[in-house]
């Protein structure tokens, strides 16, 4: 199987960036978001926290997210 699908870069702060991806683990292919961080000598680096999971709960989650979107938008959290 192909190596990893990058699909979009975030930036969280000044420090470090989520990535997204599509990957193949264990046999499966996973959605994946990662945070990466900028080490105290200039290297890219992937942190602790992230959040992975079989591409077959892709469309549930993102449907979660647009639900968080639209909550966040009617209580003014967003513009």
């Amino acid at each position: 199987m192909s190596a990893s699908v990058p699909v979009a870069t975030i930036k969280k702060n000044s420090r470090e960036e989520i990535d997204i991806s599509l990957d193949f683990f264990n046999g499966n292919r996973v959605f994946n978001a990662r945070v990466f961080y900028e080490a105290e000598d200039g290297t890219r680096r992937p942190g602790k926290a992230g959040l992975a999971f079989t591409v077959d709960k892709l469309e549930a989650f993102a449907e979660g997210v647009t639900s968080a979107l639209m909550a966040a938008k009617s209580k003014g959290f967003l513009k």
